[in-house]
């Protein structure tokens, strides 16, 4: 099997993916130690699998499966769906709203493959 080569939306996409996945990690751990009003499991759900689903989407463009166009619609659904969450909740220190960025920015770009 010939690998193409990775495009640069490909590249642009892998690091919002990692980028993403890095950000609702930390979300999600600054909800879980910090007792904010936001401390509700829907979501941490939701910033769990946002981050998992982007590692593995990212994953998959790095090795170039072709099952990574698969993968890219549900990681921009998934995305989109943390950024709602992320959104709709209090944010006194600023993170959600970095949290909404990273996601709606990956989304885009996974909505782009």
């Amino acid at each position: 099997m010939n690998l193409s080569p990775m495009t640069s939306k490909m590249r642009e996409c892998v690091a919002n993916c990692l980028e993403c996945h890095r950000l609702c990690t930390e979300t999600a751990a600054h909800v879980l130690h910090g007792g904010h009003v936001h401390s509700e499991a829907k979501h941490l759900v939701a910033l769990l699998d946002c981050a998992q689903m982007c590692n593995v989407h990212a994953d998959f463009m790095a090795r170039r499966s072709p099952h990574h166009m698969h993968l890219a619609k549900e990681c921009a659904e998934i995305c989109t769906a943390c950024a709602v969450l992320c959104e709709e909740h209090p944010d006194p220190d600023g993170e959600m709203k970095l949290c909404a960025q990273a996601c709606r920015k990956c989304a885009k770009s996974c909505s782009e493959m």
